[in-house]
């Protein structure tokens, strides 16, 4: 089980903030951690924080274990039952309360900002609980929405908040989205600033990111309600003013400007009980596949051997008799490398320029949008969107800029014919030739970084065809499709629907 059970965190304005999990969501009115003279101000922050604290550590471990970046070290073994695709009934338990913590913060934010008539932050709560919501339900599948949050008798004192559909969540998050962006539309001198820690109360920022996530979830319905994803992004794109986010766009939050100020995954993995050992370690999946298309993203996402290559070993062989030093480990531009302070410095993504863009290539592949950019350009784009996110580490490794890295890995004249197998977009081939591609180089740019959404798309899309189960599966054949929900949901909540396994396909999941 993870162990970032507390992270003391000091945000840009001086407060301190105590990301813990949540005694439980159902709780969540009498949260200790929500003092009673709580402001969208400091309930803001502190919400962002919990989402850092799953997506960045419970979430990014499993995300990036089961879609083929990272496995389990065979000098360590913290992470073995992941690794063995058999987690425990509480292996997720923090991810799970931190995200619900998380959602307690915005939806307090949320009745603050209405009684105090602040619309920029009524609509950040919508749009982070929008986003945290998406999180826990990719991973859980079914889960408390409508009722959650409402233990009070003013919000209805649901006790027991009964697990809606994932269908029902999925419009209830896009219906969120829709309002937000409603509420950004509108003039607000009382908005947010230095207390959002993700945009600094950039609203337009904002307005692209609820846009972006709207699109992201409207691909996920691609094989489940295909009619649906068609309708809903040609609506989309029809809206006035629609922007996507674009370079100098990303949503994350960035570490390291104080002691205290760690990224989450490496705060846990020099925690007292981890105590700096390395756990995670390269898979082969994913360097060899760098390797083989002469990509300089591998030096950015893993370290390298002392004779300058990247070498990964095979995904679940953590019974290797194989010694530290002749294998790559996570970068400290990952935040995963345990042994390297810089670690505490990598920020946690939560959208990317670079993933808008695959996303924006995707709707031109499958002809779902009429836009005047070509799905080849959209898909350059993301590849070069993603070397530009690492633009300083990549002149400190190779004196390369990010452009001129990108023009390497594909050519000097940005066709493609003159790089690797994967940078040979097939412009004039099928439906389903181009969304191999797409969906393949996303997979390559969230390589430590956003290890959860890589997995969210492999199941969806079945790409990258190369995936490696582990070598010590304990499902046989099947891969693992869901998270666990905690016992305590089984033991407490009276409206628990049972429990599930890791291969119990959710409603979207139809590869």
């Amino acid at each position: 089980m993870s162990i970032n059970k507390k992270i003391i965190i000091t945000v840009a304005a001086g407060l301190v903030l105590s990301v813990s999990s949540c005694r439980k969501f159902l709780d969540v009115n009498t949260n200790p951690n929500i003092a009673q003279t709580a402001t969208v101000q400091t309930l803001l922050p502190a919400g962002q924080l919990y989402i850092t604290s799953s997506l960045g550590v419970d979430l990014q471990i499993t995300g990036s274990m089961w879609a083929g970046f990272w496995t389990q070290s065979p000098n360590s073994s913290q992470y073995r039952a992941i690794e063995q695709y058999a987690p425990g009934q509480d292996q997720f338990v923090n991810g799970w309360e931190n995200l619900y913590a998380a959602n307690t913060n915005f939806y307090q934010m949320y009745k603050l900002a209405d009684s105090q008539k602040k619309k920029h932050y009524k609509g950040l709560s919508l749009m982070l609980q929008a986003y945290t919501f998406q999180l826990l339900t990719d991973g859980w599948g079914d889960v408390p929405f409508k009722q959650a949050l409402k233990g009070l008798p003013s919000d209805g004192g649901f006790l027991n908040p009964k697990y809606d559909s994932q269908a029902v969540v999925y419009s209830g998050i896009m219906a969120y989205i829709d309002s937000a962006e409603a509420l950004f539309a509108q003039t607000d001198a009382a908005g947010p600033g230095s207390d959002d820690l993700i945009y600094g109360g950039d609203i337009t920022k904002w307005q692209k990111f609820g846009y972006t996530l709207k699109l992201r979830m409207l691909l996920r319905l691609s094989e489940r309600a295909p009619l649906v994803a068609q309708a809903g992004i040609a609506a989309l794109y029809a809206t006035p003013g629609v922007q996507f986010l674009g370079i100098g766009d990303d949503a994350k939050i960035i570490f390291g400007y104080s002691s205290t100020n760690k990224n989450p995954l490496y705060a846990e993995m020099t925690s007292t009980q981890l105590a700096s050992t390395q756990n995670i370690v390269a898979s082969s999946t994913a360097v060899d596949s760098f390797n083989s298309n002469l990509d300089d993203r591998a030096y950015i996402f893993y370290t390298y051997l002392s004779n300058g290559s990247v070498v990964g070993i095979p995904q679940g062989a953590y019974n290797l008799n194989v010694a530290g030093g002749t294998y790559s480990i996570p970068s400290e531009y990952t935040g995963g490398n345990a042994q390297a302070a810089n670690s505490s410095k990598a920020p946690v993504n939560l959208l990317t320029s670079s993933e808008s863009y695959f996303l924006q290539a995707e709707v031109e592949a499958r002809g779902w949008a009429v836009t005047g950019s070509s799905d080849a350009a959209w898909f350059y784009a993301g590849i070069n969107a993603s070397f530009n996110q690492y633009n300083d580490a990549m002149l400190a490794i190779n004196g390369y800029t990010a452009d001129s890295s990108y023009n390497r890995y594909i050519d000097a004249a940005g066709t493609g014919t003159g790089g690797g197998y994967w940078t040979l977009y097939p412009a004039g081939g099928t439906q389903a030739d181009k969304l191999r591609y797409i969906i393949t180089q996303k997979w390559f740019a969230m390589c430590g970084n956003q290890g959860f959404e890589a997995w969210n798309e492999l199941r969806r899309t079945g790409y990258p065809d190369f995936f490696v189960r582990s070598s010590n599966s304990q499902i046989g054949a099947q891969d693992p499709v869901r998270l666990l929900y905690p016992t305590s949901e089984s033991t407490r909540n009276s409206a628990f629907p049972g429990v599930q396994t890791v291969t119990t396909k959710m409603w979207w999941d139809l590869f």
